[in-house]
């Protein structure tokens, strides 16, 4: 399960800016329901409400991830806005296409979708490739985003553990970006279109983000104990990178 670490600095402006970005791209999938004129477009529009659901799971999913990074790295520098503003880009342009995948796997179950569906395996593996690149964009940007707070650690006045878990988050979501690269190579292929191979090819999630935490955890510990024989790291976190990279050799 996932949990929202509590808030330990004031909203930023680059938060408010991105909450309401996001808001936005889920007032697009509401704005594609048109209102119904009859008792079968109510029903049409009822149906409408199962893709929806499915891709408010998944921009909320993508809410979540931002608003975690946003709380554990209050990132404010030039480079992390402008990364930031491309990934709000990003999902703005997302919405359509996981829209319309939602309708897609919808119109397997019932002949009523409440939107349009893909007439042809090309349609399908270019909707695949489409849904993939957004994905993979987004969480490429994520983990971008995670190497910032890194690469800025002292402008965060990060703790040494703090700087290398960020790294880690990093490649947490490069794992997700790696899966939707897969996904895409199968669809390329045509493979197992008939079965949404290149959407069960997603699972792999779990599999990379579990490879990434059995690397790093060992020097996390060895770091951690580290740390603990320097109170004067563990303390603070104004002392700059040289310094500690210093401390600890």
């Amino acid at each position: 399960m996932i949990t929202i670490p509590a808030r330990e600095n004031e909203i930023t402006r680059v938060e408010a800016f991105s909450d309401g970005m996001i808001a936005f791209a889920a007032t697009l999938l509401v704005v594609s329901l048109e209102a119904p004129s009859s008792y079968d477009d109510l029903m049409t529009t009822l149906y409408g409400f199962v893709p929806f659901g499915l891709s408010f799971i998944a921009l909320y999913f993508i809410w979540v991830v931002h608003t975690i990074l946003f709380r554990r790295y209050p990132l404010k520098d030039k480079g992390s806005i402008f990364i930031n503003g491309i990934l709000l880009f990003t999902v703005l342009f997302f919405v359509q296409p996981l829209r319309f995948l939602a309708t897609s796997f919808v119109s397997l179950f019932t002949d009523r979708t409440g939107g349009g569906t893909v007439q042809s395996w090309d349609q399908l593996q270019n909707l695949f490739i489409i849904y993939g690149l957004g994905w993979v964009t987004i969480f490429l940007l994520v983990a971008w985003l995670y190497q910032r707070a890194h690469a800025t650690r002292d402008l965060l006045a990060l703790k040494p553990v703090e700087a290398y878990d960020a790294i880690t988050y990093s490649r947490h979501y490069l794992a997700f970006a790696a899966a939707g690269v897969l996904s895409i190579l199968i669809a390329l292929t045509k493979v197992g279109l008939t079965f949404g191979l290149p959407g069960i090819a997603y699972a792999t999630v779990g599999l990379f983000a579990w490879l990434n935490l059995r690397n790093r955890e060992p020097g996390r510990a060895n770091l951690a104990r580290t740390v603990a024989e320097h109170p004067q790291l563990a303390d603070t976190g104004a002392i700059p990178a040289s310094v500690v990279r210093k401390a600890l050799k």
